[in-house]
């Protein structure tokens, strides 16, 4: 039978053919970081990039060992991410498996069931600032097209920014359509195109004055709460010294309020300590799609 061999240290998958034929693989990353879908990192010190992947390794490497043995080890990212297992309904039930075919070959971060459900699930785990959500559905999407032996129907990211913080994202799979114009230009020595959308003119210039507009009036927004702020500390120095409750006459109506005592719930603790509980509470609701604009 066919099996992956993986050399870490080169990051270098060989699949081994029952007769004894050896054939070099190329890696799920390797083939996204060449066809431009990965983010790129060359910009950046190389000291900052060792620290941060020495901090992913070791991150791997405990919830590696908590997915397979249950063993609780010392990170805080450990300890988060089981808080949002049990938050989300996850039940993690394989780890760092290698997923392959004749021409590429992956390691998946962690695979299981999901919800009440228990709908298969496929996940990555990331540990930088930034969470490229795109980068990371195209990489899960490929481990999913690799991995013949199931069918996944959720896909998510869980991203570690720092060692108190675990967040867990649902991520949109790539079309199959799209894995196989990849891997066909792979095949051609061609760079993959990802489609963009081009607006005319006259939509581009509709976009430009529209947020123009907006970023003028959200300053000067920002400049009149300012004003207001410094009012209300006038007004609220004078009631208090002449003990008046009530400012009122034909232009507007001004009531002080003292201050009192505000009861909230501390949801980041009540998650920690009672995750049981805030579970049975917990409300989750599907977004409608929106799309971010930020000027250049």
């Amino acid at each position: 039978m066919d099996k992956v061999i993986f050399n870490e240290e080169k990051h270098q998958y060989t699949l081994v053919k029952d007769n004894g034929e050896k054939i070099d693989l190329v890696s799920v990353t390797q083939l996204l970081k060449k066809h431009g879908i990965l983010p790129d990192y060359s910009n950046v010190d190389e000291q900052v990039l060792q620290s941060k992947a020495e901090r992913g390794r070791v991150v791997h490497e405990e919830l590696e060992n908590y997915v397979k043995t249950g063993e609780i080890g010392f990170t805080g990212e450990l300890e988060q991410f089981i808080t949002q297992c049990i938050l989300w309904q996850l039940k993690p039930q394989r780890s760092e498996f290698i997923v392959h075919n004749d021409e590429i070959a992956g390691t998946v971060d962690v695979a299981g069931v999901v919800g009440e459900n228990e709908l298969p699930f496929i996940a990555d785990y990331k540990t930088t600032t930034t969470l490229h959500k795109h980068a990371v559905a195209w990489q899960l999407s490929l481990y999913a097209y690799l991995d013949t032996e199931h069918i996944y129907e959720k896909f998510y990211a869980i991203h570690f920014p720092d060692a108190e913080t675990c967040k867990i994202v649902e991520l949109q799979p790539i079309p199959i359509e799209k894995i196989d114009k990849l891997l066909e230009c792979e095949r051609n020595c061609e760079l993959y195109q990802e489609e963009t959308l081009e607006l005319s003119l006259q939509d581009n210039k509709k976009v430009v004055k529209i947020q123009g507009e907006l970023k003028k009036l959200d300053k000067r927004k920002k400049e009149l709460e300012q004003q207001e702020n410094e009012l209300k500390e006038y007004l609220i120095s004078k009631m208090q010294k002449t003990g008046c409750e009530l400012i009122d006459n034909e232009l507007f109506r001004i009531t002080y309020v003292a201050p009192y005592e505000k009861e909230t719930i501390d949801t980041i603790r009540l998650k920690k300590e009672l995750p049981d509980i805030a579970k049975n509470y917990t409300k989750k609701t599907l977004t409608k799609p929106s799309v971010r604009i930020t000027l250049k």
